[in-house]
């Protein structure tokens, strides 16, 4: 393989990576506006569901970095993404706003990096990672 096809895979799962690695930091350091974001949006359970995002974020964000199980954590990472669109960019229950607009924004921004994380399910992670030098 070329230089080129063996770093690509490894920049497109840290830049994908890098997303989800800093909202879970972002949310640690914002926990209590994290808290009434949620609450906003009709979240019931909200530590632990906060906990829980922040593991999921953190965890499966830095295992794409390393390309350790690349596709279980691409998968995660998917669902979870898929959730929290639907739950917290409701556009569709907006009206014709400018936070709509926004909102119709940040829903098809999550949806494309959901595309790029059903990639990394289908291709793996590349031959620069964990999986690669394990032999997954």
């Amino acid at each position: 393989m070329s230089f080129g096809e063996n770093i690509a895979p490894l920049v497109g799962r840290c830049m994908i990576a890098a997303l989800f690695v800093l909202s879970g930091v972002n949310k640690l350091q914002n926990w209590d506006s994290t808290t009434l974001y949620m609450a906003e949006h009709g979240i019931s359970m909200i530590q632990p569901l906060l906990a829980l995002s922040v593991v999921v974020e953190l965890g499966a964000g830095l295992g794409l970095v390393l390309g350790f199980r690349t596709r279980l954590m691409a998968l995660i990472l998917f669902a979870f993404t898929l959730v929290v669109s639907f739950q917290l960019h409701d556009f569709w229950t907006m009206g014709d706003t400018e936070g709509a607009r926004l909102e119709t924004a940040l829903f098809a921004k999550n949806m494309a990096i959901a595309g790029g994380l059903l990639v990394l399910v289908g291709l793996g992670a590349g031959s620069w990672s964990y999986d690669s030098w394990k032999g997954d």
